[in-house]
């Protein structure tokens, strides 16, 4: 997924950016405090300790070319444990770096021409402007956005975010936001707080009335998110101090599935692939750089929903760089049970996990029936903070397995992890009966 940030240079610090330099990775990373605070971001230049060492973050502000992305997998390899990660956000991830390497990482990715977010970044669809069924072209509202919310940064929550949806095919509504934007009636854009529908207003206000609204949280400092302001004022208090036009409930939008095949307002397409459990070896996400430079995609983007889409193909290129990408173990087909579960690092990579979660997540998932599995090695749940139907959690005395929660809530039971698929068995099957 883009995000959208203005083209002048503010060097505080951004959002899902924790304050701090190369200079200081070593202090950043071994700070309990920063670790285990649920608001603290890792970074290029604060990475974030975690089990198989430091990780971190970045949102490419422009699509990547080929060779950019054949870079960052080097880099993955060089400075890490070769593992690249495409976030739920559509960001990217590189995992297991060192302490002597990671100080080396911001410069290495500014050598590869790849520019990052340096003021409030706006979010907006990884096909913003080239989807043919979005209703308005969310950039330019999403760069207003980030131009007047530059000097709140520092006031705001490390995680306050806005995103800008022109409504298209992939639209970002799974997307947790303090503020989201998205198409309403005629010229109109709906305005979302905490996810909930507050109002509408005229596009062209959109911008100053987002702005407007991140200040009030400034005001209440770097710890406030919408869903605070929500319970403080109430939803009906704000649309009146804002001018939100309130409309009736609109029915639920299908999910957004990047998997596939993508027709642009241009006349090509975009191969939409996923990454199973999120991740990918350097050596396979090299090959398939390759295969998109030899197949003359134009750039490759990530993409919410644990995807990166190459665009710019013909139909027939498409379906070959397919082919192409299943054989290297990318996900192709939007049925596949893997873009059902979500899964950590897992053993033996994260020296904080109690179990092998990829192979875990691949008998579970056979298991599941299509619901939404989530693999935790440990209890912090790094891959997925939302409740799902089924979670397994590694813990020191065997497999937890949660119903309808994360790896934090109370386990139904407590397995070794040699009995862990009997037991889930036993229990799908008893729900389903």
């Amino acid at each position: 997924m883009s995000v959208v940030t203005p083209a002048t240079d503010v060097t505080t610090a951004t959002n899902d950016v924790a304050t701090g330099g190369a200079g200081n990775v070593t202090e950043n990373a071994t700070s309990d405090v920063t670790r285990l605070r649920r608001g603290a971001c890792p970074s290029l230049p604060a990475p974030m300790q975690t089990g198989d060492g430091l990780l971190a973050r970045l949102q490419p502000l422009q699509p990547l070319t080929s060779e950019q992305l054949s870079g960052l997998a080097r880099l993955a390899r060089e400075l890490g444990n070769g593992i690249v990660e495409v976030t739920a956000r559509g960001k990217l991830q590189l995992r297991g770096l060192t302490t002597a390497g990671a100080p080396r990482l911001s410069e290495a990715v500014d050598a590869l021409g790849t520019v990052v977010p340096q003021g409030f970044p706006a979010e907006v669809s990884a096909l913003a402007g080239l989807d043919p069924t979005e209703r308005f072209d969310p950039r330019p509202l999403a760069r207003a956005i980030s131009e007047g919310a530059a000097d709140l940064i520092p006031s705001l929550a490390p995680k306050a975010s806005v995103v800008v949806d022109g409504g298209g095919a992939l639209h970002l509504a799974a997307l947790k936001a303090d503020i989201g934007v998205t198409a309403g009636g005629e010229d109109n854009a709906l305005i979302l707080l905490a996810n909930r529908p507050a109002g509408e207003i005229p596009l062209d206000r959109v911008p100053a009335i987002v702005v407007a609204l991140l200040a009030k949280l400034a005001e209440r400092g770097p710890a406030a998110r919408m869903a605070n302001l929500l319970m403080e004022h109430g939803i009906e208090a704000l649309r009146a101090e804002f001018a939100l036009a309130p409309i009736p409930p609109a029915a639920p939008r299908p999910p957004a599935e990047p998997v596939g095949l993508h027709a642009l307002n241009d006349g090509t397409f975009a191969l939409g692939i996923g990454l199973a459990f999120g991740q990918v070896e350097a050596e396979a996400l090299q090959a398939l750089a390759e295969a998109a430079r030899a197949a003359g995609a134009r750039h490759v983007e990530p993409a919410s929903g644990r995807a990166l889409l190459i665009v710019g193909l013909s139909q027939e290129v498409a379906n070959a760089l397919k082919n192409k990408a299943s054989g290297l173990g990318f996900i192709t087909d939007p049925a596949d049970l893997r873009r059902r579960v979500y899964a950590c690092a897992g053993q033996p990579a994260c020296a904080s996990a109690r179990l092998d979660t990829h192979a875990t997540a691949m008998r579970i998932a056979a298991l599941a029936k299509g619901r939404e599995v989530h693999v935790s090695g440990c209890i912090k749940g790094c891959a997925h903070p939302a409740p799902v139907a089924l979670t397994i959690v590694g813990l020191d005395e065997g497999a937890g397995i949660v119903v309808e929660g994360t790896p934090r809530s109370a386990p139904a039971r407590v397995v070794p992890v040699s009995g862990l698929a009997q037991a889930v068995r036993e229990l799908l099957e008893k729900e389903d009966a």
